[in-house]
């Protein structure tokens, strides 16, 4: 929300979407933001989506508690729709900022949960690929023209993060290059430590039923150098997707810190 800020996506009087809302932190920072002043001429909104209704009257429970005053919580629309298939402002003004922190397998906060990491595996991040990417398009597609989408995980897996932005950019593109990817402010947060995107990752396959050694009771990960590769080993839930294209590097994936 910091960056949106900062970039002037996420201004007063904006129209911003929450695709992936629940706890609602994200929502009620854009919100401070958004209705920083209530006048008859600014009156943003922050959309606040999640597919899960328990999660999102959770969300809703979060922001009456905020302490925030009822005149600026008025001006949170909650939502209940498949954040890959949202639709289309009926008003036809799309937005001017998109948040999209998709589900992601959270192997990023181990840290923190130590208990995702005996529970993880190459396929929990396969799996989630394809919902991430076509909420990622979704997003880039109700985005307006000089408006700002973030996409953002809590996985530190390249197939959660620059495969899922490499193959959007791809798709949406073309030749005319409508849709960049931009850096991440300089002066906001001085001192604040993160890593350039990769342009190139390993892909990899857990097969429970292939065991290295006699004695071994959980099978083993697999690796493939390309789509091709994995098809030909019949491996049935490989994307194309999944693996680093020609076109990486001309997409400035560095830029996804």
């Amino acid at each position: 929300v910091l960056c949106l800020e900062k970039v002037g996506a996420i201004t007063k009087g904006a129209k911003v979407l929450d695709m992936c809302a629940s706890p609602g932190s994200k929502t009620l920072q854009a919100l401070e933001i958004v209705v920083s002043s209530i006048d008859a001429k600014t009156r943003g909104r922050v959309i606040a989506n999640d597919v899960h209704p328990k999660r999102l009257d959770s969300l809703r429970e979060a922001i009456h508690r905020s302490g925030v005053p009822a005149e600026f919580t008025d001006r949170v629309t909650y939502t209940n729709f498949d954040a890959s298939v949202f639709p289309f402002p009926k008003s036809k003004k799309l937005f001017d900022a998109i948040i999209c922190d998709v589900p992601c397998s959270g192997c990023g906060t181990i840290r923190k949960d130590p208990h995702i990491l005996p529970m993880w595996s190459p396929r929990t991040s396969n799996e989630l690929h394809v919902l991430q990417l076509k909420i990622l398009l979704r997003a880039m597609e109700l985005i307006k023209k000089g408006g700002v989408v973030c996409y953002s995980t809590c996985s530190l897996n390249p197939i959660e993060d620059e495969a899922v932005v490499s193959a959007a950019l791809r798709e949406v593109n073309g030749d005319d290059a409508r849709y960049q990817l931009l850096d991440w402010p300089e002066e906001l947060l001085p001192g604040f430590i993160k890593r350039p995107g990769v342009d190139k990752w390993n892909v990899g396959f857990y097969d429970e039923n292939k065991l290295e050694k006699d004695d071994d009771d959980f099978g083993s990960i697999s690796f493939y150098d390309s789509y091709n590769d994995a098809v030909e080993a019949d491996v049935e839930e490989a994307n194309a997707s999944f693996w680093p294209h020609t076109t990486n590097k001309e997409q400035s994936l560095h830029r996804c810190s």
